[in-house]
This record gives C-alpha cells, sequence and structure tokens, in this order.
C-alpha cells in the first residue's frame, strides 16, 4: 500500500478505503501462505478476514471503510476476531446483499464502518435479500449484536428482535459459563460432575443449552467405505446400487486394463448378472485394491447384502460392541451414514457396516480411517441432517455405529428426553434460530446445536409433546408414505411448530 503521510511525513491513513476482497478460503491455500498469514497477522482464515484488519490498519482516524464480501463472518465461529473488531468501530450501515449474481456461489454483503468509537451508536441495516433495488430498513443499537451469544450479527427483523429480548441476554450468559465445558468431549468428562449437577438443578421453565444436556458429536470416519459399507436389499437405497454398479464397472474397465472385459454397459450387466453378491464385492475390492480407492468415485457404496445377514445388536456382547465380531457369526451391524434425503422423526437405516473382528482392528489402526465417538456406538440417541435446506431434520436414532456423517447426540438429561429435543430441532423456530444466531451458511452442526436453547418442559407439557411424536413416528414406520399420511405428517408438523412458539412465548 502506496504510505499516505502529512506535511512532516508521519503516516497518517486513507480517508476512504473502499474494495471487493478476494475471497479465497484457507482450504485451497499453501502452508506457507498460511505461514506467511499467521505471521503478519496472528492468525490464517478466508482472506477477506485479513483484508478487513489491513483497510482498518491503514485508515485514518475517523476515516471510513467500505468492503463487499461473503457474509459468513456474520455467525461463523473463525470469524468471531473479525466482529470483534467491526463491533468496537462505529457501524455505519450493513447492506445485505444476498445472492445478486447467478453466477456467485455465496451470498453478500456490503459493511461500512468509521475508524471511531461507537459509543451509543445506532446503524442502518439494509435487506436487499428480496429487493437489491428497493431494500426493507431498520435501524438498530450496535451494542444489540454486542449483546449475543459469540457477538454474531443478525438481520434485526421484528422477529428476530422478539427472539433475541427474550434469550438473547439468557443465552449470551449461558454461552460465556458454559461453552468451554461443552465445546468438546474431552471437555465434557472433564467437568462431567459440575455439567451433572447443573442438570440436576434445572426446573420447568428454565433455559438450558443443548451442549449440557446431551453427548455426541464426532463419528466413524472408515478411510474405505465400498470395503466395510453394505447396503441391505430390501431398502429403496438398492435400487441405486443395482443401477449404478454396471455402469461404473464400464468405467473402470475403459479406464484401465483389467482382467474383466465388457464392451457395453449391457455386458457389464449380464457380467454382474452371474456373480452372487459377494463375488461382485469381492471384484470391485480387487479392482479398487489394484487401481485406487477412488477408482469408482470417492466413497462409493456397492456391497449389498440380505437382511437375515444382520447381527442381532440386542444380544451383542460388549466386547462384540468394542472389538467386532467373530467371522462365523453374522457380523454386519446397522450404520448411520447420514441421511441425504433428510427424514424426521424416524428412519431405519439402510446401510450397515461389516462390524468384524479383522475389520474393527483395521478401522482402530488405519491411518485412513478416523476411530472416533466409539463411547456411542449401538447407543440410542438421535441424529439429523448437516444441511439444513428446508430446516432441521432430526429423527430417532436407533442402536447403530454412526459416521461423520450422522450428526449425533445422546441425552444426558434424566428429565429431558430424546424425543423431546427431537422435536424442538424440528421446528421452524429452532431452525430459525440456527440460521439467524448460530450458522447463517444452511449447515447445523453438532458444534451449533449445542448452542440451541432449550426450554426445560414440565410432565404435563411432555406428555402432549410425547403423543404427538408418537404418531409422528408410528406413520413414518409405515414402508410407503400415501398422500394420506403426507397430509397427516403435515398437520403434525404445523401444530408442533405452534406448540413451540408459544412454550417459547414468541
Amino acid at each position: 500500500f502506496p504510505q499516505v503521510l502529512d506535511d512532516e511525513g508521519n503516516y497518517i491513513g486513507f480517508d476512504i478505503v473502499v474494495g471487493n476482497p478476494p475471497y479465497i478460503s484457507t482450504k485451497g491455500v499453501t502452508s506457507e501462505f498460511k505461514k506467511a498469514l499467521e505471521k503478519e497477522y496472528g492468525f490464517a482464515d478466508d482472506t477477506y478476514n485479513h483484508f478487513f484488519f489491513r483497510g482498518y490498519q491503514i485508515l485514518r482516524d475517523k476515516g471510513i471503510l467500505s468492503f463487499i464480501t461473503p457474509k459468513t463472518f456474520w455467525t461463523t465461529q473463525t470469524k468471531r476476531n473479525l466482529r470483534d473488531l467491526l463491533l468496537s468501530q462505529r457501524l455505519e450501515y450493513i447492506f445485505d446483499t444476498a445472492n445478486p449474481f447467478e453466477s456467485a456461489m455465496v451470498d453478500t454483503c456490503i459493511t461500512s464502518f468509521s475508524k471511531v468509537k461507537p459509543k451509543n451508536n445506532v446503524l442502518l441495516f439494509l435487506d436487499g435479500s428480496k429487493d437489491l433495488e428497493k431494500p426493507l430498513r431498520y435501524e438498530v443499537a450496535q451494542n444489540v449484536f454486542i449483546d449475543t451469544q459469540n457477538s454474531v450479527i443478525f438481520k434485526p427483523t421484528e422477529y428476530n428482535m422478539k427472539i433475541h429480548n427474550l434469550y438473547g441476554k439468557k443465552v449470551k450468559e449461558l454461552y460465556e459459563q458454559w461453552w468451554d465445558k461443552i465445546s468438546t468431549s474431552k471437555n465434557i468428562t472433564k467437568y462431567s460432575k459440575e455439567l451433572e449437577a447443573y442438570r440436576q438443578s434445572l426446573q420447568p421453565g428454565d433455559i438450558a443449552l443443548l451442549g449440557c444436556l446431551t453427548e455426541g458429536g464426532v463419528g466413524l470416519q472408515t478411510g474405505n467405505n465400498g470395503k466395510y459399507i453394505a447396503v441391505r436389499k430390501s431398502t429403496k437405497w438398492a435400487k441405486n446400487i443395482l443401477e449404478s454398479r454396471p455402469k461404473k464397472l464400464l468405467e473402470a474397465v475403459k479406464r484401465y486394463k483389467t482382467a474383466v472385459k465388457v464392451a457395453n454397459e449391457e455386458e457389464a450387466k449380464d457380467y454382474l448378472a452371474a456373480l452372487s453378491e459377494e463375488q461382485i464385492a469381492t471384484l470391485f475390492d480387487e479392482l479398487k485394491e489394484k487401481f485406487g480407492r477412488d477408482i469408482f468415485g470417492q466413497g462409493y457404496i456397492y456391497r449389498l447384502i440380505e437382511d437375515d445377514e444382520m447381527a442381532d445388536v440386542e444380544t451383542l456382547t460388549q466386547d462384540e460392541k468394542d472389538n467386532g465380531i467373530e467371522p462365523t457369526k453374522k457380523f454386519y451391524v446397522p450404520y448411520d451414514k447420514g441421511d441425504k434425503d433428510g427424514n424426521r422423526w424416524y428412519l431405519e437405516t439402510p446401510f450397515a457396516i461389516a462390524w468384524s473382528k479383522e475389520n474393527v482392528g483395521y478401522l482402530k489402526t488405519d491411518p485412513k480411517a478416523r476411530y472416533q465417538g466409539y463411547q456411542f456406538y449401538f447407543r440410542e440417541g438421535f441424529c439429523w441432517n448437516n444441511v439444513t435446506f428446508g430446516g432441521i431434520k432430526c429423527r430417532l436414532k436407533q442402536k447403530t455405529v454412526h459416521s461423520t456423517e450422522s450428526m449425533s447426540f445422546f441425552s444426558e438429561s434424566e428429565i429431558i428426553p430424546e424425543f423431546y429435543m427431537v422435536m424442538l430441532m424440528n421446528t421452524k423456530l429452532i431452525s430459525d434460530y440456527i440460521d439467524v444466531f448460530v450458522n447463517n451458511t444452511v449447515h447445523c452442526t453438532t458444534g451449533d446445536a449445542k448452542l440451541i436453547p432449550v426450554m426445560v418442559p414440565n410432565k404435563q407439557t411432555l406428555k402432549v409433546f410425547e403423543k404427538l411424536f408418537n404418531s409422528a413416528v408410528e406413520i413414518k414406520k409405515v414402508t410407503l408414505l400415501s398422500d394420506e399420511f403426507e397430509k397427516q405428517l403435515l398437520e403434525i408438523q404445523e401444530k408442533l411448530d405452534t406448540m413451540v412458539t408459544e412454550l417459547y412465548g414468541i
């Protein structure tokens, strides 16, 4: 940057800094570049974060900076330092420009601040997400953002402000008191007695963070799904595998010098039809071993098994759960691999994992795998889809092994059952809360979910919720949902949304 100097040669900075910084993620840069960022700024993050700090450095006192950037900094934990910088200055306006261009991959905003201490500043918030030329206008005290947990920035609509006024201060207090103790499983274990005493002290009407009431988080990563994971033939997901296997085989034959010789998809289909499922799995395993793990595409699952190949989880010994099952016995067990369809309430997972002693031994020691979260394997809980298009989709988790794709929690509270937590997460209120006050990137990770404010229910409320929950689960257990069943589920959802809105006084 050029130096702006006064008559005596002293650096005074720019009056105005305007820019559209590059949106480069740290995932796409070299380790040397990251080290350079850390050396210069004390941290390494998406480049637009650093541009804000550099812009602030070269700005003169009372000067104005205006940048258009992604709006991920509003809530993301890694951008807390940027929010602290912005909120320490006088924010002039924030303009939510959303995604004005079809080719753009991120939602954007324009942020403008003056290099002045904010005092009792009131800033202009412009919402152009619906109409960029005629944005909605809000005036909001800057302190409102400072008074949220993690100092998040949010659209100050009447609805959002009502939530903030009712729960902002309380959730911030809980966040500051508990976050360091619940942010990781290691910390939860370390502070387990303190957390248990806190849970025992809760009374109906209290607000608690979901992370104080649960345990769980990251699950297994096999490093080689094709080798370990299967789909049950009785499920609709099996059809996709039957249709894709001939295409995958043909692509591999065309690309590599394989012992298999097929000229087109029909020949590939006939070739596979002559093999047993065990022979097909062995063939695909051998091709992967010889030509590379991603020969069929990363994470492609090609094994199909019959339901009678599944082990009875209820009869497994603790040693079998911990170290695997003898190969002379049935060794496939249910596996939660996430749920791209996003099923609320209930889903019997279509996936299974080969939980043999040999495989478990590999998973525990293979550097490509991550054997984590094992203390929660074969334990009932609840899980949800990380991607939140259309709202959070939460369901009961059965006694399965769960993967990193299955966001899974397990209740540690005697007075707040898991079905109640499932119901809260399935509501519009909680989805809105996550999107506005926790993570505005259409994702809800386990870390995000820990910040959900849970209203402690009384016994009567629980009875009402449980009846409604059981109705939804019974419908979801029906193999083929008719239009009538879908209508009933929609009515249950609408009733639940109303009940929770009233419960929280919104």
